[in-house]
């Protein structure tokens, strides 16, 4: 059956076609080709490989290489940013064989593809591994002590390789920030040759560096440029991403370099159906049996779920229903060894598997051939994220389906019903914030350990660094030279203390056997690891069974249940400084730093498929403290006695204004609702009148509430729709209700926050 045909008959499917919300046709594009200078030898060996002409956008940014600008580059999926780096990278290394280059990919695993392509075209050129020699007693050939001119360097590369790799250093390394930042920066006297002659420093996925991952990685970059300074290179750097609002922002953020961007395409793509599906029921029935319809139909199909239970339970109920496709499909998470993925990815590539579904672990960088279908169980988070995702498919030219199948969740009944919004909207923007006090301060100790800072340092702005690097002096982080314009740490190895995906202390989080599973920061600790919670980890459930704050540890044991826990607390908040405001037709917003004191009182389990509470439990939890920016509005008198006068209720108004709000926020920044948090008052007494909260859930803050606040009309017009056009009456989950309230979603007055939200936005 055609795709086409298969449409067809969907659509006259009674069942199919009345959940049937929206049906998008993509039409195909043609590619745009540009001349481009190259080594004979090279062009022969792309030509070998299919590669006759260049499109237009690699054609672009590799000349602005060659002119020796920073180039950001930011086209869809499939369209040959990996040449565009790999190129300049083997023309520097034909040049001068000794040069060298370092690959930055945002988690282990993303590199082998990569490593093994590049190795194949430096092979093909001439240029081969270093090393060898009398085979090693015990190891199976003496294969193993030669290093190829591409090598990764990770967590997963033996100690016996990582001191080869040092040892006989290759042209060109492959690794993550984490290894970067633990392992590379602070011990570059064992990498001198390497750094002396780095060239290129390529950073792909850079949308992967939002929130505070983003703003700590941001200062490994800076340490890696200090440490190329001290050895005198001065690398250039490429980035590259998926399609966001700011991508030489945010390469200029992450780097604190300038940057060139390319970001219009000239690679081809295939025509694209995409449908949105609004199930009456179960969104995870409707799933499963559309992966069975388009199976039947011989279509390659990839699932794509949010949690790893949810990935589990469709490929079980698939089998069960159609037991003929066993053996034929398979699930695909994090949570599987390296050796499972891979064959699961070698499977699928060679056709020996029709279908996958999966958690998110297969949205960046593994090429798994040509599938025909998408389904897509609730909306991503982000229409980046979507489009990664749905990149997967339609990748060797022909024509492919994408189904978006809505859950009751706010952005999915959103796009449900204004289905063109996901097509008309602009991307979101990556949010990071190297400027945070609390990440700076980490920071500073690690980068004096690997060269000591100086008045006239070559990265850091000292002199406007000042109070940070005078108070880290008092906290005894940094010490002063004897002339004062130099600064050391006090430590030898500050960076051990320093988690780079998480902020304040950390938490190592171990399972049954003693073995760390995870790290939690922040108020996250008491919010997703009190005792009783579940802990999801790469997909897999524990429950938390002990917390020790004493010796910052999680104590968990891994189960498998059909509920979650949701965390009850208690919030206050205190406004310290407003640093700006603004005017919102005839009300003020203001922007500035907040305290936060949070207390969890309980928890509730809630049903992972409805979200319907199954229980309710106390407990008694230490109040935390921390500062943050956030935003507030202040509710004057007129609006709050027009309210009572029209019979709403102010708190449950104030309560479900702000839900709303914040289930909007990730569709302007990269972030999670989790990442978010409000409070909403009748009566704050500083104010001496009813104010709402909305702050980054983040010590310090990290640039979210500041984004909001920068498109603060868009932003709240977006929540009026979202509650305006939801048709429940008392409000649900689709509108006001937010399943992480620490309340309990108790009051929501949803008629009362669409009074005020439309005063606001006039």
């Amino acid at each position: 059956m055609s795709l086409v045909d298969f449409l067809d008959s969907l659509e006259q499917n009674e069942r199919f076609s009345r959940q049937l919300a929206e049906h998008r046709y993509i039409p195909p594009v043609e590619p745009r080709h540009r001349k481009i200078e190259l080594d004979d030898r090279l062009k022969n060996v792309l030509r070998e490989r299919g590669v006759e002409r260049l499109w237009s956008h690699q054609v672009e940014a590799i000349d602005l290489i060659r002119q020796g600008e920073n180039v950001v580059v930011m086209t869809p999926t499939a369209s040959g940013k990996t040449l565009i780096y790999n190129i300049p990278v083997i023309e520097s290394i034909v040049e001068r064989p000794d040069s060298t280059a370092l690959y930055i990919f945002p988690l282990k695993g993303l590199e082998q593809d990569q490593v093994k392509n590049l190795n194949e075209l430096l092979h093909s050129l001439g240029i081969h591994g270093k090393g060898g020699g009398p085979a090693v007693p015990g190891r199976k050939s003496s294969r193993s002590a030669v290093i190829e001119p591409a090598e990764v360097y990770d967590g997963d590369t033996t100690p016996y390789k990582r001191k080869k790799i040092r040892e006989t250093v290759p042209n060109v390394i492959f690794t993550n920030p984490d290894m970067l930042h633990l392992a590379i920066n602070p011990f570059h006297l064992k990498w001198e040759s390497f750094f002396r002659r780095l060239r290129y420093v390529v950073v792909d996925e850079i949308h992967s560096y939002r929130g505070v991952f983003g703003s700590n990685v941001a200062h490994v970059l800076r340490r890696l440029r200090r440490v190329c300074a001290r050895w005198g290179s001065n690398p250039q750097f490429i980035t590259c991403s998926a399609t966001i609002a700011n991508p030489r922002q945010l390469s200029e953020e992450l780097t604190g370099l300038s940057f060139r961007e390319v970001t219009e395409s000239g690679a081809p793509h295939s025509g694209i159906h995409f449908l949105f599906l609004n199930p009456f029921d179960s969104p995870y029935t409707e799933a499963m049996w559309l992966f069975i319809e388009c199976l039947k139909a011989g279509l390659k199909t990839i699932v794509f779920t949010k949690a790893r239970k949810i990935t589990e339970l469709i490929y079980r109920w698939t089998v069960d229903r159609a037991p003929e496709l066993s053996g034929k499909i398979s699930p695909y998470r994090a949570g599987f060894l390296p050796r499972e993925r891979r064959e699961i990815e070698e499977k699928l590539f060679g056709g020996e598997l029709l279908g996958v579904v999966s958690t998110s672990a297969l949205e960046l960088g593994v090429d798994i051939g040509g599938l025909d279908a998408c389904i897509l169980v609730g909306y991503p988070g982000s229409v980046s994220s979507t489009w990664q995702r749905a990149g997967r498919v339609g990748r060797h030219g022909q024509e492919s389906l994408i189904f978006m199948v809505g859950i009751q969740d706010a952005l999915d009944q959103y796009f449900m019903r204004h289905p063109a919004m996901f097509f008309e909207k602009s991307h979101e923007a990556a949010v990071i914030d190297p400027e945070n006090r609390n990440i700076l301060k980490r920071h500073l100790p690690c980068a004096a350990a690997e060269v000591y800072l100086k008045k006239d340092d070559p990265v850091y702005n000292v002199e406007r660094l000042g109070p940070v690097i005078e108070e880290s002096v008092k906290e005894g982080l940094l010490v002063p030279g004897r002339t004062g314009d130099v600064w050391f740490s006090r430590e030898r190895a500050p960076h051990r203390n320093v988690a780079i995906r998480a902020l304040g202390d950390s938490f190592e989080v171990r399972d049954e056997a003693g073995r760390v599973i995870g790290e939690l920061s922040g108020y996250r600790i008491f919010r997703e690891a009190f005792p009783g919670a579940i802990y999801l980890h790469r997909g897999r459930q524990y429950r938390v069974v002990e917390l020790d704050l004493e010796n910052k540890r999680v104590f968990c044991r891994e189960v498998d249940v059909l509920y979650y826990t949701q965390a009850l607390s208690k919030e206050e908040t205190e406004a310290l400084e407003e640093r700006e405001a603004r005017r919102l037709g005839n009300f003020s917003v203001q922007w500035g730093t907040l305290r936060m004191s949070h207390r969890v009182s309980g928890y509730e389990k809630k049903n992972i498929f409805d979200r319907t509470r199954l229980s309710r439990h106390d407990l008694e939890m230490p109040e935390y403290v921390f500062d943050s920016e956030g935003m507030w509005i202040k509710i004057d008198r007129k609006t709050e006695d027009l309210l009572e006068s029209l019979g709403y209720d102010l708190a449950g108004s104030l309560h479900a204004a702000e839900h709303a709000s914040i289930s909007c926020l990730p569709l302007f920044a990269l972030c999670d609702k989790g990442d978010i948090g409000g409070l909403s008052y009748p009566f704050f007494p500083p104010f001496k009148s009813p104010a709402i909260f909305v702050y980054d859930g983040y010590e310090g803050g990290i640039g979210l509430t500041k984004r909001a606040f920068d498109v603060i009309e868009d932003w709240l017009r977006t929540a009026l729709s979202l509650i305006t056009e939801c048709h429940c009456e008392e409000g649900c989950p689709s509108c006001v209700q937010d399943p992480q309230c620490g309340s309990g979603n108790q009051p929501l007055d949803k008629h009362g926050a669409k009074f005020l939200l439309e005063r606001w936005v006039g």
